[in-house]
């Protein structure tokens, strides 16, 4: 705690600094790399077109050299028409948001950029075509029809075609050497789903049972691999396509063509191909020495806007290489970043920020969150070391841990009492909540806690400073976060060890290292993101967040089980088996009905209980808008659940200076 006290020290006298000493007129910011200033928009208005559709004005250019074909050429028959949040945009330059990594960190861009099959609306309910021109399903819901747009192309003008979504299914989703495990969302009645190629733009989706929910799984499709890939591009690397295959990955330094295939086919935060076509608004075509990732505008995006301007109006993208979040938070006063959400902005930074919008050109928001909790803290249930699992696996352990955590404190001190405590669980936006959840074991009492512990025979070293294992050794644990995450870390770390004997250190650990030890089952305790856990997502992604399957795993090697039908990893408990059989039956469950409620509401009392990642509260989420941003949002919700900045169409926002 003492570090984190000093690091609001410090948060404060930057403020004080920057407030009490800065120019009336912002100083222009020292320009350490290219990324520092923006471009100038290109011009005010679209570039007239001889056909139905304008375009902006760099297109028009290459058009009239002949490097491109016109643009109602190169748009599909019926393109998709956004109506634009405020007003009809202007043409040109650069939005920039932060990287925390190489290949993380980055969704202050990516969010932008994200294209789904079906889109959800900013009311977040409604669901219409994207991707997609349109969409149908049986009555029974086992059967979905997907149409796509006639003349819609890659990036690279290559036609897209249901050859894409045919050559994504049979070639990646069922080639186990490429996808060892399908996702769960693909999966119905223990069989992968079905996708059978209609004609070029039509495609059928069957399901062994019903599946009410896959629509909004297609609202997600970026999330869950997109359900196509550019055959035309990645074939090359393709054993099935090219018998060389081998070779070509071994001439570009992998070891297998797998290895080859899955670097090119990478379209997440960790993409590094610069040739890899997309049909998102801007797609990746350089990376500096220095890590910053640069998307130029896509020629053929498939949208416009309701004056027929084709979108997007902001010429490129850049994901700027940051430190950490002080770091960021420079760079917005500076003026050398455009939008923040992700990596959550602290609220105890939020005068900080405030105080700083003259100077910084930008404007700060308070967005809804619908997170279950900002942080969960779970441990390892399959861990390595006998003794520890035997602790963590008893779930007395969880809800002695659990009281030991003075939420009201870390609220008070982290959130300036904004936030509302509660349990690691489902929000009660959902409509099988009950409100004991919320609370179960949220209090503090290290009376009980301590009680507990004793019942499971945690005896106290002759000092009574630290509890004692079943082996007789001083029960202690690594607790690890990465940034966002460790000053709630080192609080409960601290509350641990003192309240009730179990000896905790927090250490802060880089987000990828985070999740690949976390997959290798090496492991004490973690502190995690706790979201994508509202109903629409529980919906869209199968329960993911109840199961130990994802990539925050409570159970390592469970996931490990279940992911490869038991041939691998370590079998679950009944309890756990028994959630994932109610995930199962809730995602064939008719939502609204009396079998979809009483499946989630049991479902949900029993992840409840077993209190597999023990929550804090949850804050209203702090965000940056830059005031030189056209048609960006000021109000809504802010959240994984719904993709972050994915509700506000980042192709329709433009850069006003």
């Amino acid at each position: 705690m003492k570090k984190f006290v000093l690091s609001l020290v410090m948060s404060l006298m930057i403020a004080l600094v920057l407030t009490a000493c800065g120019p009336s007129e912002p100083a222009e910011p020292a320009p350490a790399a290219e990324v520092a200033q923006p471009a100038a928009p290109s011009s005010n208005a679209p570039a007239a077109a001889t056909g139905q559709y304008n375009e902006a004005p760099q297109l028009a250019t290459k058009v009239a050299a002949g490097e491109l074909p016109p643009v109602d050429e190169r748009l599909p028959q019926e393109p998709l028409v956004v109506t634009p949040r405020n007003e009809v945009g202007q043409y040109g330059g650069e939005q920039r948001g932060a990287a925390f990594g190489p290949q993380i960190g980055q969704l202050d861009t990516e969010a932008l950029r994200m294209q789904s099959l079906l889109f959800i609306e900013p009311d977040l309910q409604t669901l219409t075509p994207n991707i997609l021109k349109a969409y149908e399903w049986s009555d029974d819901y086992k059967t979905w029809t997907l149409h796509l747009r006639a003349g819609m192309k890659w990036s690279d003008g290559a036609p897209f075609t249901a050859d894409d979504f045919m050559f994504w299914y049979e070639d990646i989703l069922l080639n186990t050497e490429i996808t060892p495990a399908i996702p769960v969302v693909y999966i119905s009645g223990g069989e992968p789903m079905k996708m059978t190629k209609i004609d070029d733009v039509t495609i059928q989706v069957d399901f062994a049972e019903p599946n009410p929910n896959f629509d909004l799984t297609m609202s997600k499709s970026h999330a869950n691999d997109r359900m196509y890939a550019p055959k035309h591009y990645l074939q090359q690397w393709h054993i099935t396509y090219n018998d060389a295959a081998a070779d070509l990955a071994k001439s570009e330094n992998f070891e297998t063509w797998v290895l080859a295939f899955q670097f090119h086919d990478t379209h997440t935060q960790a993409q590094q191909d610069t040739n890899l076509p997309d049909v998102t608004p801007w797609v990746l075509t350089s990376i500096d020495e220095l890590g910053n990732k640069y998307f130029d505008r896509n020629p053929y995006y498939w949208a416009v806007d309701t004056a027929g301007n084709q979108l997007p109006y902001i010429d490129r993208q850049i994901a700027i290489q940051v430190k950490d979040a002080e770091v960021r938070t420079l760079k917005f006063i500076s003026r050398e970043l455009d939008n923040a959400g992700e990596n959550p902005l602290p609220v105890k930074d939020y005068p900080l920020y405030v105080e700083n919008e003259e100077t910084g050109d930008y404007k700060v928001y308070l967005f809804d969150n619908s997170r279950g909790n900002d942080v969960g803290i779970s441990f390892n249930q399959t861990h390595k070391d006998p003794a520890l699992k035997e602790i963590f696996t008893d779930v007395r352990f969880r809800q002695a841990l659990s009281l030991a955590i003075d939420r009201n404190q870390i609220n008070e001190i982290l959130y300036f009492g904004r936030a509302v405590v509660r349990q690691a669980t489902i929000p009660d936006s959902v409509s099988f909540y009950e409100d004991w959840m919320g609370d179960y074991f949220a209090a503090f009492d290290l009376d009980q806690a301590n009680a507990l512990l004793d019942e499971m025979g945690l005896e106290w070293d002759a000092a009574q400073e630290v509890r004692l294992r079943a082996d007789g050794q001083p029960l202690e644990i690594v607790l690890e976060c990465w940034t966002e995450f460790c000053p709630h870390s080192e609080m409960v770390a601290e509350m641990w060890t003192d309240g009730v004997g179990v000896k905790t250190s927090m250490t802060q650990i880089e987000r990828s290292l985070w999740l690949e030890r976390n997959q290798a089952n090496e492991q004490d305790a973690y502190a995690h993101p706790y979201d994508a856990i509202a109903e629409p997502n529980l919906r869209a992604a199968n329960c993911s967040r109840l199961r130990p399957l994802d990539t925050s795993s409570y159970a390592p090697l469970w996931r490990t089980w279940y992911n490869t039908g038991g041939a691998q990893g370590e079998e679950p408990t009944d309890v756990n088996k028994q959630i994932m059989a109610l995930c199962d039956q809730y995602a064939a469950a008719l939502p609204g009905s009396d079998e979809y409620m009483s499946i989630g509401n049991e479902m949900a009392t029993i992840y409840t209980e077993q209190l597999y990642s023990l929550g804090v509260s949850v804050a209203p989420r702090v965000i940056i808008i830059s005031n030189r941003l056209g048609n960006a949002p000021t109000e809504g919700i802010f959240a994984g659940d719904y993709s972050f900045w994915v509700p506000y169409r980042g192709d329709q926002w433009y850069i006003k200076y």
